[in-house]
């Protein structure tokens, strides 16, 4: 096992080794490999110190789950998950280089486009049409769509609940946990879905209202860039996201892509109906230039 792990991770695939053999750590070793998979691009410049404080384990275990995984020690493991996360980030065919490092010039539009193209190629190799076709046909059958993110997922919620609004559907958006938000998704029922977009590490708030949900029966869709996240564990469902952090501002295009994905299927299987609805906001006398 350990041959194998080491012959993995020395070929560039540390994040299968931990995905694959997630299951199989200890409860220390599951937190220390669940930060790795959600902060790969921030654990590298991290001490052993630092990283058994922010995973509420030690630095001698740190050391010893390098170790396990077939290193020779702590910072040969953050090498190998530095040199991952920019393999991973790199565009179709380019070198591999993270946007926070190319240099300001005539090709760097380019260069962010060309990595949206594979993050959106990344998200769509990620999802199953089968499981998102089921998972829309439930979110159709509701009776109330809640939308919930934070931070940066707040224009993904902006995005969805603009669309959905127009279509008629009955759709609350939450994207704080303010005394307000908590009023807003009192009603949540067992004929309620709630779509919850967390990205990286998700908000404690996210965390609890996807447990409330799920215990009032209520469908729980998350749409998260990790499977190992608390988002992706919780909900009964997950749509993969793809994002990119090695820029500053990153790129939503992933998250902003699955948005779409199920506004579209939505409005596909009832288009007349949606049709009329927009027709009859044509009518109003106050109805926007837009429409």
């Amino acid at each position: 096992m350990g041959d194998r792990r080491k012959a993995k991770v020395t070929r560039g695939s540390l994040l299968r080794v931990l995905q694959d053999d997630f299951e199989s750590f200890s409860r220390s070793r599951k937190s220390i490999a669940r930060y790795l998979i959600d902060h790969l691009s921030q654990a590298p410049v991290l001490s052993a110190q630092e990283l058994a404080r922010l995973t509420g384990t030690t630095s001698s275990t740190v050391v010893r789950f390098a170790q396990h995984l077939g290193f020779s020690g702590f910072p040969e493991m953050m090498k190998a998950a530095w040199d991952e996360h920019r393999m991973l980030s790199a565009p179709p065919g380019g070198k591999v280089e993270g946007q926070l490092y190319l240099p300001v010039d005539d090709d760097f539009s380019g260069r962010a486009v060309r990595m949206d193209v594979n993050i959106l190629e990344q998200t769509m190799r990620r999802n199953r049409a089968d499981h998102f076709l089921e998972t829309v046909s439930l979110l159709e059958s509701s009776d109330g769509i809640y939308l919930l993110g934070m931070f940066e997922a707040v224009p993904v919620i902006g995005y969805m609940r603009y669309y959905m609004t127009i279509m008629g559907l009955p759709v609350t958006a939450v994207t704080d946990n303010s005394e307000e938000s908590v009023a807003l998704l009192s009603d949540i029922s067992e004929r309620s879905a709630l779509v919850a977009v967390g990205l990286r590490t998700g908000h404690q708030f996210i965390i609890r209202v996807i447990k409330t949900a799920r215990e009032r029966g209520a469908l729980t869709l998350g749409i998260s860039d990790n499977q190992l996240s608390e988002v992706a564990k919780l909900c009964e469902r997950n749509l993969f996201c793809q994002i990119d952090s090695t820029s500053f501002a990153p790129s939503l295009v992933g998250a902003f892509s699955i948005g779409n994905a199920i506004i579209s299927a939505l409005y596909a299987r009832n288009r007349r109906g949606f049709d009329a609805h927009i027709s009859r906001l044509k009518s109003w006398p106050l109805s926007s230039d837009w429409l």
